[in-house]
């Protein structure tokens, strides 16, 4: 957590601490770093709200719980006083990036990295829980990513702002990572947090909300009633998370079934991937009391987390696994998180910053896409500044082509919204084929063009595998020839045998035999493969892939992005539905309700 210096008009003690400067400000209040009297580093929170009695009987209450949160993986809190003017609490000081702000800089966590993470914080949900608190403000801006480990901050602040507080700002807790009970204002407990920690996870894989919009009724809506998008969330964790999303808190886990049902599915180590693990001479001393205080299963998760957080920037002794797998490496999924970030970026202007975005922007390119863009921005300043235009960009699906540790080849699909002089202009439906390169902890995008480079995959690229290549190959050969052949499909037999499964085998079966009088005009059409990509596992024998198709109709051509759902049957991969990935609907909705 970067420290900057006090504002002017910030206290220079508050209660019996020396405020030393800012670690951060948000709607609960303002952090402070401080020196406590015996001259430890605390964080110290002023609370941005006018505190009532009702408040300050429950928060007197409360302290004495919240002191005996076990302090593995959480911040331990050590003082407080909510009748001060103005009030503060204050805990343990934590050097380290927030998880939001770590992702943000260095791009998405994979492979171990995701695993420890995942393991750390639900860990310090069963500390908090065991202490009969719920959290109800988990989110990635509050975990902390410290030298020995992952930490847990802010629990049991937003219970007492909410039940007794007047509020500065409007609600307490983060709208993309608020259960749906807490939104509709119920009763909630703790299968609230393990929502927020679901959300956070997919945050912490994907470099997004799983309920991302451009608005906040539209986040809300989401949450309330819409599938969680999981991204390249790791088919290990995938089911869990699932789980944890789900609208009904009775479907969800508890936190205690976490961190053993990550253990349960299976840790992998990334193929080639090196793991670097941080020595360390002998537990310390909070981590013997956590024994004593919450029990010897959760405390052993919890070293062993702590033993082994990966450390950016350090330079420890290196263990090297290297293990077989389908899915693509973990770089590569950082690799195709980067690239939904700099396709929102690309697609994303405003006149009133457009040079500032324009910077931004460029900061996540080099190569070929840096040089295009800086065409493009030069070329367009003009029309957009006088046309007082706005363009913000979604992406909604991305998709590995090939990967090498040197360079990795995605498909990203979007929608993006435009005004002009406040009026709604016509939406697009963007997308790029884009090639990522590391650069720095990160990756950057070196090329971004709306057909494919030139460039094919190296001989030595590590992904896909020849069993990947096969099942997207016959996927996309299957996709196209439904399209192509049309009525003509009951002609082959075959195809709904070699390509289908469920409702797609159902649909084409359909439209197959229907008189030539009603053939859909869609289907009269040419179609021809432009690119199809590996989204995700999502089960053993379950994959998605993102295919773009030309569907023509002369003059017209169209770019169409789907989303095959596929399901392996007695050794093959079938098309078992065809989503659209704008809204995730299924093309074979009509007809197989």
């Amino acid at each position: 957590m970067s420290v900057e210096g006090l504002h002017p008009a910030d206290p220079k003690h508050v209660g019996r601490y020396v405020l030393t400067g800012r670690l951060g400000a948000g709607g609960q209040g303002i952090v402070y770093l401080a020196s406590a009297p015996d001259g430890a580093q605390v964080a110290l929170k002023v609370i941005n709200a006018e505190v009532g009695s009702d408040a300050r009987r429950l928060f007197e209450r409360e302290f004495a719980v919240l002191r005996r949160v076990s302090s593995f993986c959480t911040a331990q809190v050590l003082d407080a006083d909510v009748t001060a003017d103005p009030p503060y609490i204050v805990s343990e000081y934590v050097a380290g990036q927030s998880l939001h702000a770590f992702v943000a800089e260095h791009g998405p966590l994979a492979g171990g990295e995701l695993d420890r993470l995942a393991v750390a914080t639900a860990t310090a949900l069963i500390a908090i829980h065991r202490a009969g608190i719920v959290h109800r403000d988990f989110k990635p801006q509050n975990v902390l990513l410290g030298r020995d480990g992952p930490r847990v901050i802010d629990f049991g602040i937003a219970r007492v702002l909410q039940d007794g507080a007047a509020l500065a700002s409007a609600h307490v807790g983060t709208p993309r990572y608020m259960a749906p009970e807490q939104i509709r204002g119920e009763e909630f407990g703790p299968a609230a947090d393990v929502f927020a920690w679901g959300a956070t996870i997919v945050y912490a894989a994907t470099g997004r909300s799983p309920f991302e919009a451009d608005t906040l009724p539209a986040v809300l809506y989401r949450v309330l009633h819409e599938p969680p998008d999981l991204g390249f969330l790791p088919g290990h964790l995938r089911s869990l998370v699932g789980r944890c999303l789900s609208k009904d808190p009775a479907d969800r886990p508890t936190a205690s079934e976490l961190p053993l049902s990550i253990m349960d599915l299976g840790v992998q180590a990334e193929p080639g991937r090196t793991e670097r693990l941080p020595t360390r001479t002998k537990p310390p001393r909070v981590w013997r009391r956590a024994m004593l205080a919450s029990g010897a299963i959760v405390t052993a998760i919890a070293l062993t987390v702590g033993a082994v957080w990966l450390g950016r920037g350090k330079e420890p002794p290196t263990v090297t696994q290297t293990v077989t797998t389908d899915e693509p490496p973990g770089y590569a999924q950082a690799a195709a998180g980067a690239a939904r970030t700099a396709f929102e970026a690309w697609y994303s202007l405003d006149y009133t910053d457009y040079d500032g975005g324009a910077r931004r922007t460029l900061a996540l390119l080099s190569g070929v896409a840096a040089q295009d863009y800086q065409h493009l921005a030069g070329n367009s300043k003009n029309a957009v500044v006088a046309a007082k235009a706005k363009q913000t960009a979604r992406a909604t699906a991305a998709g590995i082509v090939w990967a090498s540790p040197q360079r990795v080849s995605v498909i990203v699909t979007g929608l993006s919204a435009i005004t002009r002089n406040g009026t709604p202009a016509q939406s697009e439906d963007p997308l790029l084929f884009a090639e990522m390169v590391p650069s720095g902890a990160g990756w950057k995008m070196d090329y971004a063009r709306t057909t494919p480079s030139s460039s094919a995959a190296p001989a030595d690229a590590a992904w896909p595998s020849a069993d990947v290549r096969g099942m997207i190959a016959d996927a996309a050969r299957c996709q196209t020839e439904a399209f192509i052949n049309g009525p003509r499909l009951e002609e082959r037999p075959d195809f709904f045998e070699r390509c289908t499964t469920g409702r797609a085998e159902q649909w084409w079966r359909e439209l197959a035999a229907i008189p030539d009088a009603q053939v859909p005009d869609w289907w009269t059409w040419q179609y021809r493969e432009i690119g199809t990509a590996f989204e995700r596992f999502d089960g053993p024998g379950v994959a998605t892939l993102i295919h773009l198709g030309d569907s023509a109709k002369a003059p017209d051509h169209k770019v169409v992005a789907y989303r095959l759902h596929l399901r392996r049957v007695d050794g093959r991969w079938k098309l078992e539905d065809v989503t659209s990935p704008k809204d995730n609907r299924s093309m074979f909705e009509r007809r197989t309700k």
